[in-house]
């Protein structure tokens, strides 16, 4: 789905005409219940992903990567695992092997949506629970006699989020690490 389709699908689901004007009326507040769901179900989903970095000083900056970088998971270099430490600021590690070519898996959070073509980053069977969420919480803002309806949209959001994996059932999500 794209932002249009969530902000309509939510319109329809708020018995509200989904033409133009009514798009125009609706869409920054709609957008904004959007990108906030995109975010919270980014904690649970956990999206993650790994790209190729190149240092040139054994330095990695976090903010450089293709995605806003939330957690680094892992960083790897010829296959093998490396070790890192803080840098000198804030999102800047030191690797351990110095300068050169490593591979960066890290979770980020999916960009924010602002044109109506944009769609969520994440997964598609994901997108029905920002509409959810945007109309629980158009109809929790609203009048107090409609505000009771909103608890529905929420208790069904929370349901779908509750059966978010931020794993597709790898061997390792499951094994127990004694590090000490």
């Amino acid at each position: 789905m794209t932002l249009n389709d969530i902000i309509v699908a939510a319109l329809a689901q708020l018995d509200r005409g989904h033409d133009a004007q009514t798009l125009d009326i609706w869409r920054d507040k709609l957008t904004r219940f959007a990108n906030e769901a995109v975010v919270d179900l980014a904690g649970a989903y956990k999206p993650r992903t790994t790209e190729t970095y190149t240092s040139d000083d054994g330095l990695l900056d976090t903010h450089a990567l293709s995605l806003p970088c939330k957690k680094l998971l892992s960083i790897t270099r010829e296959g093998k695992q490396e070790a890192f430490c803080p840098g000198p600021a804030s999102g800047v590690l030191r690797l351990g092997g110095g300068p050169g070519k490593v591979e960066v898996q890290y979770l980020y959070v999916p960009p924010e949506m602002s044109a109506p073509t944009d769609a969520p980053g994440l997964p598609a069977w994901c997108h029905g629970l920002i509409v959810c969420y945007v109309v629980g919480r158009e109809r929790a803002a609203g009048d107090v006699s409609l505000q009771r309806g909103g608890n529905i949209y929420f208790q069904m959001y929370e349901a779908g989020k509750a059966g978010l994996r931020p794993h597709m059932g790898e061997e390792e999500s499951y094994r127990l690490l004694n590090r000490w």
